[in-house]
């Protein structure tokens, strides 16, 4: 049975792919949801966007009645994230402004950034969230600052490549890291990390090369490439840009799956970004609980697939499958 769907319900999808902020996606769902016919025809688009506000009202961040104020809280997004860290001057907001469109300050002058400044990169259907950091100085690191760290996803040292100097302040950045139980260390490390630490995915970015120095550039490449990718870079530079996301998707482990309601074109405009390796009854579980309890099978177009392939809960997907659930 064909849904039947009015132009007002287009239009609110039209907005809803527009907005950015949570609260406003809530709204227009369900707004959408008051619009569209309710007959057999439009089953699957209903339990789609019911999973949808779940997912949202899950990841929406609520203050509660007489809670303390925490001027460090980050908001979590409904996607992956990664922290930059690094010492003084080494450019780190340029980079987080350059891969966010944000508009942490950026000055000549040391520790610009005092509290963490979140923004959300877009790249190939790509939405992560970046945290900015302020710099690490003095071997320590306040307790705030290394909880965000060991919560997130990932993360990106950023270190300054056009000055020999800067080298005594990342070996104080990774004193301080230490001291934090941070073992930080590359997507594809395979060593065991000393007892009580909390291993995290990460890349190394030398940044400003552009106006390198020789001398700190060798430093860096010899000093880390065992342990983690290193990404030369100058953040004024696009192509740098491009190279740093590939970075950091790789640093993260994740990929793009596209959902397909049947009867309907798929939604290439907001993919699940899922780690790499997630089953489809993974993905089911995370879009809702119902699809996965009452999972029957999906079908599934992909590069490496025949189109419409008739699949299980158990089969691995891969980047820019697009998956359609049956229940």
């Amino acid at each position: 049975m064909p849904a039947n769907l009015p132009p007002d319900y287009y239009a609110a999808e039209e907005r809803y792919r527009q907005a950015k902020a949570t609260d406003e996606k809530i709204r227009i769902l369900e707004e959408m949801l008051s619009i569209m016919p309710k007959h057999k025809g439009t089953d699957h688009l209903l339990a789609d966007l019911r999973a949808k506000i779940s997912r949202l009202k899950k990841e929406e961040t609520k203050k509660k009645p007489g809670a303390r104020f925490n001027p460090y809280a980050v908001e979590k997004e409904d996607c992956p994230r990664l922290t930059l860290i690094g010492p003084p001057n080494s450019g780190k907001s340029s980079l987080f402004n350059a891969l966010t469109s944000a508009s942490s300050e950026v000055q000549d002058y040391p520790y610009t950034t005092v509290k963490p400044q979140p923004g959300i990169c877009r790249f190939d259907n790509y939405r992560i969230q970046i945290v900015d950091l302020p710099p690490v100085m003095n071997d320590s690191m306040e307790g705030w600052m290394s909880d965000l760290v060991r919560t997130a996803d990932g993360a990106g040292i950023v270190v300054d490549g056009s000055n020999i100097e800067s080298l005594e302040s990342t070996a104080d950045l990774l004193t301080a890291v230490d001291r934090a139980n941070l073992y930080l260390r590359g997507p594809e490390w395979k060593g065991e990390a000393p007892l009580g630490t909390i291993i995290k995915s990460t890349f190394l970015a030398v940044n400003k090369i552009d106006i390198a120095d020789d001398e700190a550039v060798r430093f860096f490449q010899a000093e880390f490439s065992g342990l983690m990718p290193v990404c030369l870079i100058s953040a004024k530079d696009n192509d740098s840009i491009r190279r740093i996301f590939k970075t950091i998707v790789d640093t993260l482990k994740v990929m793009r799956i596209y959902t397909k309601i049947p009867g309907k074109d798929p939604d290439m405009y907001e993919p699940y970004i899922v780690d790499r390796g997630v089953s489809v009854g993974q993905l089911a579980e995370d879009i809702h609980r119902d699809f996965a309890d009452n999972f029957r099978f999906a079908r599934l177009w992909g590069k490496n697939t025949f189109n419409a392939r008739r699949v299980g809960r158990d089969h691995v997907l891969e980047d820019e499958d697009i998956i359609e659930i049956h229940c």
